[in-house]
């Protein structure tokens, strides 16, 4: 059985995974302050990591639909 959210038991996947979503929503690198926090956030247990993920992805979708 798969755990959910296994995936981001890998730090640096955690890391660049919400990094290249950040930056694409956000048209833009991230600042070095702005790294550092998500950095920090991608070391939390795995399933924190991938709730954050998924409430910044479904919000991503919904601004891209017009939602927001």
């Amino acid at each position: 059985m798969r755990i959910k959210y296994e995936e981001f038991n890998d730090e640096e996947y955690a890391f660049q995974q919400l990094k290249v979503l950040l930056e694409e929503q956000l048209g833009r690198d991230l600042t070095k302050i702005e790294a550092r926090k998500i950095r920090w956030l991608s070391g939390w247990e795995h399933e924190t990591v991938g709730v954050f993920f998924d409430l910044i992805h479904e919000i991503a979708g919904k601004k891209n639909e017009g939602g927001l």
